[in-house]
């Protein structure tokens, strides 16, 4: 996108095929409901159920890790398979994940949903991605797809935890009927963009390549590594502020700590609305290694807040999401469209679905917080997350430079 395509984003919206907004709309609606509930899942299944927050941590790891291992086969399978029933799939075990918790609340069925939901959350997210470049008429048009989807979710992000509040507060469960209808709404909208998928003219044609020649191109793009690899670190740090931020607080025995994790959400969201909406031109074409560099920065301060606010004053935990946030705009949308510009042709779906092994990290976060926040505390492991921003910044850095030519011409092009 171009620096003067910022006031023209109502007309590019607009000029989207009908069906891709619709299925727009289905996913911030689905994502409406699941940052209803799982902000607030640590808080309820460790107040009601009385688990510990390190077996909290592992399952949330487990699920975590499942759906990123799993990801990559989503995507080649998409490639090479009807991807859109893949995806009806995803959402059916989605919404009985969801009466699982409504109908049963326990800490087995919680476990069981957790781990059904990261199956299918590993159908859908790189398949969904897919499916949204698929309807897009151009290389613009599926550029402006990836912003416009990152601020969907991120308007999600800031809805779903104030509505979610009240259900969390009231530990009611009706909160997972709403979620199966959501659900539903998606898998109408999928059904209608699949349909229109087959009728794009602009839809470039190209044969399924054998698995081999896949495997070639990724492991022949440095660039593409180098964004794996860069995300991955990223990603692991940026990912101390969920979970492990609850743990924290949880430790801390903090007041009314539901009003303050939906607060925290909403932060996340706005800044992301206002940032991204009025310096997007600006976030585009800002270098790749310069981009990683200042977010990583951006971390090291967040975290740190976080460490230095032992007397849990609730402004701290506002100033440190918000130095996150910034850290999340400057990289996440870049990496996405990225991803999808190095997809040579009947690729999109396995280059997608392999680049989501970089959440990893985000795997590999609440485990790892709940052990050290259980043993050393919880200024112990953000004070070592913020040192650690040093060396992962300067490695994205000195990765991404090496990229940089090709880099620049992607981004520019």
């Amino acid at each position: 996108m171009s620096a003067r395509q910022g006031p023209g984003t109502l007309a590019s919206l607009r000029a989207l095929p009908r069906p891709t907004r619709w299925l727009l709309m289905g996913i911030g609606l689905a994502r409406i409901a699941s940052f209803m509930i799982w902000p607030f899942i640590a808080v309820a299944m460790h107040q009601r159920f009385g688990t510990p927050i390190t077996e909290i941590g592992a399952q949330l790891a487990l699920g975590a890790l499942i759906s990123i291992a799993l990801a990559p086969l989503s995507g080649l399978l998409g490639d090479r398979f009807n991807s859109r029933n893949l995806m009806l799939f995803g959402c059916a075990l989605c919404a009985s994940c969801y009466l699982l918790m409504g109908l049963l609340p326990g800490q087995t069925s919680y476990f069981v949903a957790i781990i059904g939901m990261a199956l299918s959350q590993s159908i859908l997210e790189p398949l969904l991605r897919m499916l949204l470049s698929d309807t897009a008429v151009d290389d613009h048009q599926r550029t402006f797809l990836f912003h416009i989807r990152y601020y969907v979710v991120n308007c999600a992000a800031a809805i779903g935890p104030l509505i979610g509040l009240w259900f969390a507060n009231h530990q009611s469960d009706g909160v997972f009927a709403i979620a199966v209808c959501t659900y539903g709404v998606l898998t109408l909208t999928i059904l209608n963009a699949a349909r229109f998928r087959l009728r794009n003219p602009h839809l470039e044609k190209a044969a399924t390549p054998p698995l081999r020649a896949v495997f070639r191109a990724m492991l022949g793009s440095k660039l593409f590594l180098s964004i794996i690899v860069a995300n991955f670190f990223l990603v692991l740090v940026y990912a101390q502020i969920d979970e492990p931020l609850t743990f924290y607080l949880l430790q801390l025995s903090v007041d009314d700590i539901n009003h303050i994790i939906a607060m925290m959400s909403f932060t996340n969201a706005a800044v992301v609305l206002v940032v991204h909406l009025f310096l997007m031109s600006w976030l585009i074409a800002l270098a790749d290694k310069t981009a990683y560099l200042v977010a990583l920065g951006c971390l090291m301060v967040a975290h740190g807040i976080i460490a230095l606010n032992t007397g849990a004053w609730w402004a701290g935990w506002l100033f440190a999401v918000v130095f996150a946030t910034f850290a999340e705009i400057i990289v996440m949308p870049l990496f996405g469209t990225l991803i999808d510009r190095l997809a040579p042709p009947g690729m999109r779906g396995s280059f997608i679905g392999i680049s989501m092994l970089a959440g990893f990290g985000s795997a590999l976060a609440p485990l790892l917080g709940a052990l050290v926040i259980a043993h050393f505390g919880g200024a112990v492991l953000f004070s070592a997350l913020a040192l650690a921003c040093i060396p992962i910044g300067l490695l994205g850095y000195y990765v991404l430079r090496a990229s940089q030519p090709a880099t620049v011409l992607e981004t520019t092009a």
